[in-house]
C-alpha cells in the first residue's frame, strides 16, 4: 500500500550557530576578507543523523532596534544594499550539496567589488538545511495517513569585505532611564560614524552613591547605522536612593580576533538616576 504523508515546514533563523536540535554547523560566524585576501572558506558539518540538503544564499542586511532596543533584521533596504551591499559580488561553490550524517563540506567564496570608495561591505551568508525526503511514492504496508514535521533550519553569519582605509566610531546622542514597577530599563541612542560597521562590546556598571557596584552588564555588539543597546535591572536589586549608570564602549569582542576588527577609541559615558 502507498503511505500518505502530510508534510509540514518550520523555519528557524539564527543569527549564528543555531545549538539546540541544530541540523548542521557551520563555521565561521563572522568572515573577514579584503583586497589582499578576497577568497574564504565556509565549513558546513550536517551533525544531525539524517541526510541533509543544504543551500547557501547571499542576501543584504543588517540589524535594527525599537525605541526599547529589541533587534530585528532588515533584508528589503535596496538603497543601502546598493551602498554597502556585496551581495551580488560574491561567488560561492558550492552552493547546493547533500550531507550525509557527520559529513561536511567546503563552500568556497571569492568577492569581486569592483570600484568602490574605502570602507566596509558586507552580506549575510545564508545557510538554509533540510532533511532530504524519501522518495515519492515509496511502498510501505501501512495505510494510515501520517503527519511529518520537517524542520527547516536558515543559519545567518556575516561576511565583511574591507576595502583601503576603514574607520568606525559611535555618537551617543542620549543616555535615558525608563523605570517601571519592577524594573528599571537603561537605554543608550547610538548613532555609528566612519565608514564601517561598529563590532565591539558595550558595558553597563551600576554604582550606589557610596560607589559600591549594584549591578553589571555586558553586551557583544555590531552596530551598523542607528542604534538603541538596552540593559534591564529588576528594581529589587536596587535600594532606595540614588545610583550613577556609565556605559563603556570598546571595539572588542571575544568571540573575533582584534586584528579582524576596525578599532576606535574606548569611550565611556554616565548618567544618573534615584529610586524611590
Amino acid at each position: 500500500m502507498l503511505k500518505k504523508t502530510l508534510t509540514g515546514i518550520i523555519l528557524i533563523l539564527a543569527l549564528g550557530i543555531t545549538s539546540v536540535s541544530a541540523q548542521i554547523t557551520i563555521a565561521p560566524i563572522f568572515m573577514f576578507l579584503d583586497e589582499q585576501n578576497p577568497y574564504g572558506q565556509l565549513l558546513v558539518m550536517n551533525s544531525s543523523d539524517k541526510t541533509q540538503e543544504v543551500s547557501v544564499e547571499f542576501p543584504f542586511g543588517y540589524p535594527v532596534t525599537d525605541s526599547e532596543g529589541q533587534i530585528q533584521m532588515v533584508y528589503n533596504d535596496t538603497s543601502r544594499a546598493s551602498k554597502y551591499g556585496i551581495s551580488e559580488k560574491v561567488r560561492g561553490f558550492p552552493q547546493n550539496f547533500v550531507l550525509a550524517p557527520g559529513q561536511r563540506q567546503v563552500v568556497r567564496l571569492t568577492v569581486r567589488p569592483g570600484q568602490r570608495s574605502d570602507g566596509m561591505y558586507w552580506t549575510r551568508i545564508k545557510t538554509t538545511s533540510v532533511p532530504q525526503a524519501p522518495p515519492v511514492g515509496e511502498a510501505t504496508d501501512d495505510e494510515r495517513i501520517t503527519a511529518r514535521i520537517t524542520y527547516r533550519f536558515q543559519q545567518v553569519t556575516t561576511l565583511f569585505y574591507k576595502i583601503g582605509d576603514a574607520t568606525t566610531g559611535l555618537t551617543i546622542n542620549d543616555l535615558s532611564i525608563e523605570k517601571s514597577e519592577e524594573k528599571v530599563l537603561l537605554l543608550a541612542d547610538l548613532t555609528r560614524t566612519g565608514n564601517a560597521p561598529y563590532i565591539g562590546t558595550i558595558d553597563l556598571t551600576v554604582t550606589d552613591q557610596n560607589g559600591e557596584v549594584m549591578a553589571r552588564r555586558r553586551s557583544s555588539t555590531s552596530i551598523y547605522f542607528d542604534y538603541i543597546q538596552s540593559f534591564s535591572i529588576n528594581k529589587s536589586d536596587l535600594p532606595p536612593g540614588s545610583y550613577t549608570a556609565t556605559f563603556s564602549f570598546e571595539t572588542k569582542r571575544p568571540d573575533i580576533a582584534r586584528e579582524d576588527l576596525v578599532q576606535a577609541e574606548p569611550i565611556t559615558r554616565s548618567t544618573t538616576f534615584t529610586i524611590k
